[in-house]
């Protein structure tokens, strides 16, 4: 059982990002080239100016890559084609983009609308900010109880609905032609302590994700003269006092079932709203045995495919929720203070939603994946589930396959074990054993999995096995049960 605490401490977590590190600092040259600073097969890294830490990020109807610095008042605008990088400055009158005393300005969340204008929020602040690219002027709009964390536009009638993380609320902004700015905002309290985070519109209703009170939450989106008038719970999930999440971050909502990001642990979770059942697809485990702490989900190919950046896993994750399997993409740099870098935000491209952007916040760079490119190796099990013995003394093996591309560009591959059993993706009490862990692809094929329950607390999981070549790691995973002793 996760612990209720986990999702407090990393609500606190989130919040404190966008109020530490960087001073105030513009960049001097209004127009420079974005370099090429890493790359491989699949993923592209563009230096920004230095200090930049760039995090809410769209990529617009044109292929162009907007990007907010969480140290300065500039939007940057970058062009995949040309390289050419431009900024321009946030203002809007009198209305400050920071807040007075506060030297960062973090953007969770940036949206387009059909009519081309970019919204987004920084922090800490009160203010919705609107930019019309067509021009380049900005507009901020008062919002009474904080800043967006997420965003999401209402394709039906051009709505912007967003959360505020430490306001406790929903809140949409729609046209008022009756206002100066031609925009109200109206928001609706959700409770003290609920720390909403992700959303998701589905026809008439708004799904929210709560991080502190661990739950999902189904509204009803009431309507008078054609404008929001309230919202309407309909359920909380889990419906079971027995299953606890930790810290949903994000949610998808699709053909029955609520896909999430678990932000306190490495787990990708499906909740099936049938049956109430839920099944948690850890990341593959990295060099340090912390949590990968999933954060983002894009769905794309009709919810078919999920995009979802790990905040300290240093890879970005695609995962084919039909088939199962997840391919996870290494990102080449790290800072220069540490080991982890923090892909905070990421954007697909409306052209070919196959590409993901992502900003590096502490690395001040931007990323590019190509998700068509297909991996060189696979990775298959003689079996779909594995029914463990209560008897530590008697084995259960799984027999591995890897196959790859020939001629291989890489020969050596890495193996990977990962669970649902422990937060971060590790075996609790259960020992699991790769023979062998590595392989030269040139020679050998087969490996083999060695799993031993040392009294796991019974249960269903999920248990996950990767093969990579430090570059890029394809993941297949298996049904796992603890039986009781």
């Amino acid at each position: 059982m996760i612990s209720r605490k986990t999702g407090i401490a990393v609500g606190i977590v989130l919040v404190g990002l966008g109020l530490s590190w960087f001073a105030l600092q513009k960049p001097s040259t209004p127009t420079e080239i974005a370099n090429l600073s890493s790359q491989n097969p699949y993923l592209q890294e563009y230096s920004l100016p230095a200090g930049t830490a760039p995090n809410g990020l769209i990529v617009d109807q044109h292929g162009t890559v907007w990007v907010t610095s969480s140290k300065s008042d500039l939007m940057y605008n970058f062009d995949q084609k040309s390289g050419k990088l431009e900024n321009y400055e946030i203002k809007d009158g009198n209305l400050q983009y920071f807040k007075p005393g506060q030297n960062t300005a973090m953007v969770w969340t940036a949206v387009q609308d059909k009519g081309g204008t970019i919204w987004f929020s920084p922090l800490g602040t009160k203010l919705i900010w609107r930019f019309d690219p067509t021009n380049g002027t900005f507009h901020a709009i008062q919002s009474k109880t904080g800043s967006a964390f997420q965003m999401k536009i209402d394709d039906n009638n051009g709505d912007v609905w967003f959360t505020t993380l430490s306001g406790n609320t929903l809140s949409v902004v729609e046209k008022d032609s009756g206002l100066p700015d031609g925009y109200k905002v109206t928001s609706f309290d959700l409770g003290n302590d609920t720390s909403p985070a992700g959303l998701f519109l589905q026809d008439n209703t708004v799904w929210v994700a709560e991080i502190t009170t661990q739950k999902i939450i189904e509204y009803n989106i009431n309507h008078e003269n054609g404008t929001v008038s309230g919202i309407t719970k309909v359920k909380e999930i889990p419906l079971d006092n027995k299953t606890e999440l930790s810290s949903p971050t994000d949610l998808v909502v699709n053909n029955g079932s609520i896909w999430l990001t678990e932000h306190g642990t490495s787990f990708l979770t499906r909740y099936k709203l049938g049956d109430n059942q839920i099944v948690r697809y850890p990341t593959s485990q990295n060099a340090f045995h912390a949590t990968t702490l999933p954060f983002w989900i894009r769905p794309i190919n009709d919810g078919k495919d999920l995009w979802f950046n790990e905040h300290e896993g240093n890879k970005l994750a695609l995962f084919d929720a039909v088939n199962k399997t997840m391919i996870e993409y290494d990102i080449p740099s790290r800072p220069k203070d540490g080991y982890l870098t923090y892909p905070l935000n990421i954007a697909t491209d409306p052209n070919d939603n196959m590409i993901l952007w992502f900003s590096e916040w502490n690395t001040d760079k931007l990323g590019r994946i190509d998700g068509h490119i297909r991996v060189p190796f696979s990775i298959s099990a003689d079996t779909n589930s594995v029914v463990l013995n209560p008897d530590a003394s008697k084995a259960v093996t799984v027999n591995l396959k890897i196959d790859g591309s020939s001629p291989y560009s890489q020969n050596h591959v890495y193996l990977n074990a990962s669970s649902s059993l422990a937060p971060a993706a590790g075996f609790g009490n259960v020992d699991a054993l790769l023979t062998p862990d590595t392989l030269d692809l040139a020679s050998g094929h087969s490996a083999q999995l060695v799993l031993r329950n040392y009294s796991a607390p019974p249960g269903n999981y999920t248990l996950g096995v990767s093969v990579s070549n430090g570059i890029v790691t394809k993941t297949i995973f298996l049904d796992l049960t603890v039986p009781r002793g």
